[in-house]
């Protein structure tokens, strides 16, 4: 039965229907109504406003753009780059040409779609040139998703301004989660805003702490910043993208150590030798932790019953770095026929191999080293992907976190982790504890950060980790719960 007007409202507010729900129906009515008035008046806009580009300002203006869109750092442009849904509306709606593209300083002074509305405007629909005027004068931001309403749009607050808007975006909120982090441009036409333009990818809450920084330089000069100082400091905002662009998607590979702090270099060495026995009973010492009837227990041997193939680690008492730690694997030994072979992981075990064979065994032959770089070794496993070995150590690994003394006992170590974390001094907050960092506006939106990325990356449902603990560690330090 239809509900009228005078009812009391469905939702058991006490309300009379038309005083409330009726009202927000309507409202999201009149929303969507005027949001696809705007998706149908903007079709085919950026084709329009590339052609006007190209004959206004020249071609060459293109790749100016892209240029100070990437802040010179030499990548040439593709039609394929993730870039591409920001640095279209940038180039539209806030780049200026230079002096190098421009004949007068009148027209310099105008972006292309300003310039557009000068020569179009009075042609244009009245919704459409209501809309280009918006994204001229809007501009580039970092936005915190606050809540998520996926299918349908998110509710927004600007880092720099501390401004709050719901943002239709009907694809993009399908995949959004509260607390990640939006770079774009916010465009408000009546009552609807849109993301004109939006990074391709959400920037997690550990990345929040420039844009802080940036915010605090500019309430330096307006407290809180105004749109058109936001629009000043368009290029300190594209270096905050880029950089962590290249650290989430670009990152540096890392320098990689073995457990002596020795850099990482895979080195195989190969040995002619006079037979498997001889060389056995020569290196055999190096396996400190087995008897030699140990060793032997997982060799081969030929029809003769003569000892053909045997494998063993070379092994050192202790570890430096490591105190707890009874032995340290320097390499692994291969004896084959009449060839040796060992694998170490650094210049400094591969030479200190070949002082001790020469001790050992004088008769090994040097034949060669095949050395493969950490990096290239990375590479090789990403390109071999999954294999059924890896699949089935995952699997085991899977069935070992769902075992309840498994599970069980990661929980009570994480939530030994969290009850301590509150107490830590942490690089991330300039060397304070998150205790002493909440006492301030800045500190604390810095804790909420740290404390969101944990929830976030905590959330696979593989993971035994339960919630609980991130809403006890919230309610200890005062915050707001999810």
């Amino acid at each position: 039965m239809k509900t009228g007007r005078n009812d009391p409202c469905p939702c058991g507010s006490g309300k009379k229907y038309k005083q409330c729900c009726l009202q927000v129906q309507q409202s999201q009515q009149t929303e969507d109504f005027l949001w696809h008035q705007i998706r149908r008046v903007i079709d085919g806009l950026p084709g329009k406003l590339l052609k006007f580009s190209q004959n206004h300002w020249g071609e060459e203006a293109f790749l100016e753009a892209w240029g100070d869109f990437t802040l010179w750092r030499e990548e040439e442009f593709s039609p394929d780059t993730p870039h591409l849904q920001l640095f279209m509306p940038w180039f539209f709606f806030n780049w200026h040409p230079d002096y190098s593209t421009l004949d007068t300083g009148a027209r310099r002074k105008k972006t292309t779609g300003e310039a557009f509305l000068g020569k179009h405007g009075t042609q244009l629909d009245p919704l459409l040139k209501r809309y280009i005027e918006q994204c001229c004068a809007a501009p580039f931001s970092f936005f915190d998703i606050v809540s998520v309403r996926p299918g349908d749009g998110f509710l927004l607050r600007d880092i720099l301004t501390g401004e709050e808007c719901y943002a239709t975006e009907h694809s993009g909120s399908t995949q959004a989660q509260a607390g990640e982090i939006v770079f774009g441009k916010l465009v408000k036409v009546d009552h609807v805003a849109i993301l004109e333009a939006s990074a391709a990818f959400f920037i997690p809450p550990r990345e929040k702490f420039a844009i802080l920084e940036l915010r605090k330089e500019l309430c330096e000069q307006e407290n809180p910043p105004s749109h058109n100082l936001l629009g000043k400091y368009g290029h300190e905002m594209l270096a905050i993208y880029q950089i962590v662009y290249d650290r989430l998607f670009n990152p540096p590979t890392p320098s990689l150590r073995n457990t002596d702090g020795d850099a990482m270099a895979f080195q195989k060495l190969v040995y002619d030798i006079p037979a498997v026995q001889t060389a056995f009973t020569a290196l055999k010492q190096l396996c400190i932790d087995s008897t030699e009837d140990e060793l032997l227990q997982d060799a081969e041997f030929d029809a003769a019953g003569e000892l053909r193939r045997i494998e063993f680690p070379w092994l050192k008492k202790g570890n430096a770095r490591q105190k707890s730690w009874d032995n340290t694997i320097l390499g692994h030994i291969r004896i084959k026929d009449h060839q040796l072979t060992v694998e170490v992981n650094s210049d400094k075990r591969a030479q200190q191999f070949q002082k001790l064979i020469k001790k050992l065994l004088p008769e090994a032959r040097y034949k060669t080293s095949v050395i493969e770089s950490p990096q290239a070794m990375l590479k090789h496993m990403q390109d071999e992907g999954e294999n059924a070995q890896t699949r089935q150590r995952r699997k085991e690994q899977e069935e070992l976190n769902n075992r309840p003394e498994v599970r069980e006992k990661i929980m009570e170590l994480m939530r030994e982790h969290y009850s301590q974390w509150p107490h830590e001094k942490l690089p991330a907050l300039d060397g304070k504890t998150p205790q002493q960092a909440i006492k301030t506006k800045d500190g604390r939106e810095r804790v909420e950060a740290l404390l969101r990325d944990f929830e976030l990356r905590n959330a696979d449902p593989n993971l035994p980790i339960d919630p609980s603990i991130f809403d006890e560690l919230r309610e200890r330090l005062g915050l707001r719960k999810r």
